[in-house]
């Protein structure tokens, strides 16, 4: 049986680097994936999640990460990682956020493997749809690391 897979892309475009997480869709809906696995691009608007995510078996969110690193850096974090509150994604900062979501579903006892995959932007404040060359840069590790996600074989845990 093929796992129902959905790759989310989180961020807003119009303010540089918040707005990785579209961008690495974009790039992937450019490649041949499987057929069980479906991407979307979020945009600002996590709590679509909550619908998009139905009759799924896995989740990879991408994010830009409020953390204080190298620009670029990729961090692979879990649910409890956020739910914690020992990291941030940037789009938690402004809206109704991927935690609350992910508590959502911890409620709904749904079984779903999580990956959440931040990356440390250099620029999430000035306007503009272009990313700044350290994130560009950064894409096909992101893709790689998604990938490999892709390959992986494993049960679906309760956030």
């Amino acid at each position: 049986m093929n796992k129902k897979i959905l790759i989310a892309g989180i961020g807003n475009l119009l303010l540089t680097d918040e707005g990785i997480g579209v961008h690495v869709v974009q790039e992937l809906s450019k490649m041949k994936l499987p057929e069980n696995v479906e991407l979307v691009d979020i945009g600002t608007a996590s709590f679509d999640l909550l619908t998009f995510m139905e009759e799924k078996d896995k989740l990879i969110i991408i994010d830009a990460i409020a953390i204080d690193d190298v620009p670029g850096t990729l961090y692979k974090l879990s649910p409890d990682d956020l739910l914690s509150g020992k990291f941030q994604l940037l789009t938690s900062l402004h809206q109704f956020a991927v935690p609350e979501v992910l508590s959502s579903i911890k409620e709904k006892g749904q079984k779903i493997e999580v990956i959440i995959l931040g990356i440390v932007p250099k620029d999430y404040q000035t306007y503009g749809t272009m990313l700044t060359p350290e994130l560009k840069n950064t894409i096909p590790e992101v893709i790689k690391e998604i990938l490999k996600e892709l390959s992986r074989e494993s049960d679906p845990t309760e956030v």
